[in-house]
């Protein structure tokens, strides 16, 4: 590992220089993914950014309307045992907790996780059905893009050249604590995920205000995580919405054979996981219905 140049600034406009400077740098969080690319050779940059000491980037925080903001530097540790974060976005914390080890998620950040875009990230489907949006900065100023056009395809996103991700944003939800993340993996010592998947119940805070709906992300399924469309709950018990939101995901997934798993293998399990996210939220509002 060597042959780069290493700056590690304080401020984000010292930052945004830098990276003006070298578009093809790479930034460096927690260093999870980035350190093992460098160390094997598939990582090659000129310019190693280390935004680790820039404060604003690991801070979590609450705006006056309830909306989360999360630094991009902050880890996923941090947002697993953040109890506030637990009881408005089980989602949320339930996804930073399913990654790697207790070692890895002290380390590794939530920008990080969205950034190396592996399809199977657990992260992306908790804050795509909790309509999420990021914050970019560069020399030339701030931009936010919602998360459901940050992903363009396997380790692409929209970040263009000089551009840093620099925190999270997630919208104070109508129905606190009504999302959920599930995960199927092969065992121990194999994290990554075969099959993720989240959902959120949304609507109304009065669900007889208007029309409940379920909106449900698929992970490990295709190039990118796949947000579906939101699924109607007038008139459905449990059992049907489950149903009618596997029948949704099967159509839209595109799931391959690889080491891991077969593409068979991962359809049935993404129509498991659907039925099982819809029984647990819908069981959780059952009082409120």
């Amino acid at each position: 590992m060597g042959g780069f140049r290493y700056e590690r600034p304080t401020t984000l406009r010292e930052a945004a220089r830098l990276l003006a400077a070298a578009p093809g740098a790479s930034v460096l969080a927690g260093g999870t993914d980035l350190l093992v690319g460098l160390r094997s050779g598939v990582a090659r940059p000129e310019l190693v950014v280390d935004v680790k000491r820039i404060p604003e980037l690991g801070r979590v925080g609450w705006t006056g309307d309830g909306d989360l903001v999360v630094g991009a530097c902050a880890t996923l540790a941090t947002i697993a045992s953040d109890p506030r974060i637990a009881a408005a976005f089980p989602a949320l914390a339930e996804g930073a907790r399913a990654v790697g080890s207790l070692q890895v998620r002290t380390r590794a950040t939530l920008g990080g996780n969205l950034v190396n875009a592996s399809p199977c990230m657990d992260t992306a489907p908790p804050l795509l059905v909790l309509r999420a949006e990021v914050c970019l900065a560069s020399a030339h100023g701030e931009r936010r893009l919602p998360l459901e056009d940050f992903f363009r395809g396997v380790k692409a996103t929209g970040i263009e050249p000089g551009e840093i991700l620099t925190s999270i944003r997630i919208p104070r939800p109508a129905r606190p604590g009504a999302s959920g993340f599930e995960k199927i993996r092969r065992g121990l010592g194999h994290d990554l995920a075969l099959v993720n998947a989240a959902a959120a119940l949304d609507g109304p805070e009065a669900p007889l205000d208007g029309p409940e709906t379920l909106r449900v992300a698929i992970g490990s399924c295709g190039p990118v995580p796949i947000l579906l469309p939101p699924v109607g709950l007038a008139g459905l018990d449990a059992e049907g919405a489950g149903d009618r939101v596997a029948r949704i995901a099967l159509e839209r997934i595109r799931p391959i054979d690889d080491v891991r798993a077969s593409a068979e293998y991962r359809r049935d399990m993404t129509a498991l996981l659907c039925r099982r996210l819809a029984a647990r939220l819908l069981a959780g509002a059952g009082s409120e219905r």
